[in-house]
């Protein structure tokens, strides 16, 4: 793919977008606009669409008739892509399901398609989890699924402030290219990254700071899907390149989700499916905003500062991403870090309150 049918691709997909926006009603989707901009948290004055899925998927597609090939790698990401998108559509046009029953859909689609298109991670440099997933097939492919849901399900719960979870994608995109540029160089893997950059920068135009356009859990899922498999792909085409590196890239999309699940279940005794708002984001906004009393730009700052520390915080880890020791031992600084702000900032509400 040229540099000019990926800049042709992000026009065509400002239109599409700028389409939706004006006409969601004609295609009676009325139920996808959030319109309750006048309550008191609300962080947009007009009306706003979960349209970001639809973009994404139809624009997958499209990619798929004129340039995709018969991969495994692409495949998987299309056919999850529809599976997950219709799940998550349900609820972005207020068909809701119970959450554990919406995992338990996700966990049986992810473990068909990863188990058909034979998706697999053939090194974890961690001696146990190698010993399990390169002698066992079945565990394999429930590792790659954990891993899928992991991601999944991370970027559905730091989605809904503006460019946060656009803004992350972009970045760890960024680096997922020139990582496979620098190394394996494998072109077609490069092209499409590039693909979905576009994709998610014309979106990004409608959804910061100013939002007239949502994800929603549809386009949530989506971003994971791409996000885990091109991962796992570029790591297993660059075996020269710790698998810890990766683990630094994605952690705060990750470790959102186990440190929610265990703050849940072990220090507030309430079920992991239960929503709230304890997250770090959240917590971020909370502060700022009793700073700033408006709602519009501490939204939109978190989204900022959270993204900007993230960038900051990982790029030692540009330099050494072929070592080991230093990514592993970076790994662990990353969730002291997290933790420390995490606590912090807790404790600041809670004297506020």
């Amino acid at each position: 793919m040229e540099l000019d049918s990926i800049i042709f691709i992000f026009f065509l997909s400002i239109f599409f977008n700028y389409f939706l926006i004006k006409k969601y009603k004609f295609f009676f989707l009325k139920d996808i606009a959030d319109t309750e901009f006048n309550k008191p948290q609300a962080f947009h004055e007009f009306p706003a669409i979960r349209s970001g899925g639809i973009t994404i998927l139809f624009f997958l597609l499209l990619f798929s008739i004129f340039y995709g090939n018969k991969n495994n790698y692409f495949l998987s990401i299309i056919m999850l892509s529809i599976i997950f998108f219709i799940i998550g559509f349900l609820e972005d046009i207020k068909i809701h399901t119970k959450p554990y029953i919406r995992l338990f859909y996700l966990l049986i689609a992810g473990f068909l398609i990863i188990h058909y298109f034979d998706i697999k991670v053939l090194n974890t440099q961690v001696a146990f989890l190698n010993n399990i997933i390169l002698s066992n097939k079945f565990f394999s492919i429930i590792f790659v699924c954990f891993c899928l849901l992991f991601i999944t399900n991370g970027c559905n719960f730091i989605d809904g402030f503006n460019g946060l979870l656009i803004l992350h994608t972009i970045i760890i995109l960024g680096v997922l290219y020139f990582t496979n540029n620098y190394n394996n160089n494998n072109l077609y893997i490069s092209n499409l990254i590039l693909f979905f950059i576009s994709i998610f920068i014309s979106i990004l135009f409608f959804n910061f700071p100013k939002a007239k356009i949502f994800l929603g859990d549809s386009g949530a899922y989506i971003t994971g899907i791409i996000l885990s498999i091109t991962t796992i792909q570029i790591s297993n085409l660059n075996k020269e390149i710790t698998p810890f590196f990766f683990a630094c890239l994605l952690f705060y999309i990750f470790f959102e989700v186990i440190f929610s699940f265990f703050r849940k279940v072990f220090t507030e005794n309430k079920s992991p499916f239960k929503p709230d708002k304890k997250h770090l984001h959240m917590l971020i906004y909370k502060s700022l905003n009793k700073n700033i009393k408006n709602n519009l730009k501490a939204n939109f700052l978190t989204s900022l500062i959270i993204n900007i520390t993230y960038l900051i915080i990982i790029f030692p880890t540009f330099f050494f991403y072929k070592e080991k020791n230093f990514c592993k031992t970076y790994f662990s600084f990353l969730i002291i870090f997290y933790l420390f702000i995490y606590f912090f900032l807790e404790k600041k509400d809670l004297k506020k309150n």
